[in-house]
C-alpha cells in the first residue's frame, strides 16, 4: 500500500512484537469486510481503493524500547525515548520519553520532567557520529546532560 516503517536508531525491540501496517485494514463500509476482491475469479472490484484508508506510515523514534509482545498498529508514531510496555496495543501516538501501557496503550507517566526532555530532545545524541557517542558513552549511561550538552 505504500506505507513505510520507519525505525530509528538504538532502538530495543523485544521478541514478539508486532507491526501492522495499512494493509492489514480492511473496508468498513460495506456489508461485509471480508477482501473478497483478493482472491480474482471474477470477484474482483475496482472501486475499492484500499489506499483511501492508509494511515500513513509507522514512525519509531529514537532510543525507544518496545516490550515483549507490544503491538504497534499503522500510522501511529512513537517519540524519541519512549518505552512501549509489554503487551500493550499502540493504536495512537506516543509522546517523547512517554512510558506507555495497556490495551489500548496510554501513557501513563514520563521518564523526565518536560525540561529534560527537551533537553534530551534537542541534545539528540543519537544522531551523533559513532566515535562521538562511543567518546561520551560514560555521560549517556549516567545521564549527565550537562555533559552531553557540551560534548565535543
Amino acid at each position: 500500500m505504500g506505507d513505510r516503517l520507519i525505525i530509528g536508531r538504538f532502538c530495543a525491540i523485544a521478541a514478539g512484537a508486532e507491526f501492522n501496517m495499512n494493509g492489514s485494514n480492511h473496508v468498513m463500509d460495506r456489508l461485509s469486510t471480508y477482501p473478497f476482491e483478493i482472491f480474482g475469479e471474477g470477484w474482483e472490484d475496482d472501486t475499492i481503493d484500499y489506499a483511501n484508508g492508509s494511515r500513513g506510515d509507522t514512525v519509531i523514534g529514537n532510543d525507544v524500547w518496545i516490550g515483549t509482545g507490544a503491538t504497534i498498529m499503522p500510522g501511529v508514531t512513537i517519540g524519541d525515548g519512549a518505552i512501549i510496555g509489554a503487551k500493550a496495543v499502540v493504536a495512537k501516538d506516543v509522546p517523547a520519553y512517554a512510558i506507555a501501557v495497556g490495551n489500548p496503550a496510554e501513557a501513563r507517566k514520563y521518564r523526565f520532567s518536560a525540561d529534560i526532555i527537551a533537553r534530551l530532545v534537542a541534545i539528540a545524541w543519537w544522531e551523533w557520529p559513532v566515535e562521538k557517542i562511543t567518546i561520551n558513552l560514560p555521560a549517556i549511561r549516567k545521564g549527565d546532560i550537562a555533559a552531553l550538552e557540551t560534548a565535543a
